[in-house]
């Protein structure tokens, strides 16, 4: 009879091991999960058979197409869907394929794809055109963006009421997100109380407009604090911005900002809304401007010059009046700096181009 503590001993052993055994197992697994995949450099000698296929940095929403060098060897109609399993992902994908036309396969997943990953796609060409068997399967990767987004505030205006302004900005995220999604990533309080943010979606462009109506300007300054997470949405973005809202009866200049749009300009905002039909000439200028013009828009006042390019001054003299007759006291100067307009040109994306008969062929931009 074998004695107490030497079964003690066994059962001990048996199961420390298989603790062991467990934590081995899930390292392993942990170790697999957060191990980057090879990039898969695929051979040129395939542009002999595919002109363009979806590869590099690609929103989560993209569908996945090759398009062929010449006409599929298989009978299709245009928009019906491939009977055969001709797409293969790691990590797996689920969805349909189908053809856009004589040369071109489309796969739609049936959902959005993972973000921040890396794929490898397996596309079985040897079923639908005569290759050599060593080009049966086109072999690629393709990474999905990394969730991301960025807040950008544009500065308090006035409303036209004497003790109320608005506030408006703009949140960019790095893919198309669900508009319902990134309004959970902003919050505006003053003197510690909610304010109301209004949203304005465009889910395509992935910008989303925010505006904060009926802030209160109170007879001494008071703040907002604007802040941002993105841990709702499994995003490594947080911070915080504290805009002054100025007190009552407080004329004076806010900000003065370089504009680059289709037409440039300095933008000068104040704390009251500006009286229309002054002349403002002598009163706003621009250094190494002889001949400025001016559009009142609300508390804003666009000062235009002749072809801005660098770093320029703006001076706002005293004079200036408000909508209710209060005039500007002090003196504001700022330095500001306009962009090089030149045009320029963005390639999108690290996919791989594929000589062809003499020529460079992009792959699909996602």
């Amino acid at each position: 009879m074998v004695p107490d503590r030497v079964q003690s001993s066994k059962k001990f052993n048996a199961t420390f091991f298989g603790t062991m055994l467990c934590i081995t197992a899930i390292l392993f697994v942990l170790s697999s999960c957060n191990k980057k995949e090879k990039w898969i450099d695929v051979d040129p000698a395939f542009s002999k058979y595919i002109d363009a296929y979806t590869t590099g940095i690609i929103s989560k929403t993209t569908a996945i197409r090759i398009q062929l060098a010449s006409e599929a060897s298989t009978t299709h109609a245009v928009g019906e869907a491939v009977k055969d399993d001709l797409f293969d992902f790691s990590p797996a994908v689920k969805g349909k394929a189908f053809w856009l036309d004589a040369r071109t396969i489309e796969f739609k997943p049936e959902g959005w794809l993972k973000t921040d990953q890396q794929y490898a796609v397996k596309f079985k060409l040897g079923k639908v055109t005569k290759v050599p068997e060593k080009f049966g399967n086109f072999k690629f990767s393709m990474q999905t963006v990394k969730p991301a987004f960025r807040v950008t505030e544009n500065g308090l205006r006035s409303n036209g009421v004497k003790n109320k302004m608005s506030l408006s900005g703009l949140i960019e995220t790095a893919d198309i997100e669900k508009g319902n999604d990134v309004e959970k990533l902003l919050t505006a309080t003053q003197n510690n109380k909610a304010l109301k943010i209004n949203w304005q979606h465009n889910d395509a462009g992935k910008s989303y407009l925010f505006t904060i109506d009926n802030i209160e300007r109170e007879k001494s300054v008071s703040n907002i604090y604007l802040r941002w997470n993105g841990k709702p949405m499994d995003m490594e973005v947080k911070g915080e911005n504290i805009v002054a809202v100025p007190s009552i009866g407080d004329f004076k200049v806010l900000n003065v900002a370089a504009i680059n749009e289709a037409q440039q300009y300095a933008s000068v905002q104040f704390s009251d809304a500006i009286a229309v039909g002054q002349d403002l000439t002598g009163l706003l200028n621009i250094s190494g401007q002889a001949d400025v013009s001016y559009t009142i828009n609300g508390s804003e006042v666009k000062v235009f010059g002749n072809k801005l390019d660098g770093n320029y001054t703006v001076n706002i003299n005293t004079g200036i009046k408000n909508t209710w007759g209060d005039v500007l006291d002090k003196a504001f100067t700022s330095n500001i700096n306009f962009e090089n307009r030149l045009p320029n040109v963005t390639i999108h994306g690290k996919g791989n181009i594929l000589p062809n008969s003499g020529r460079l062929v992009l792959p699909f931009e996602s």
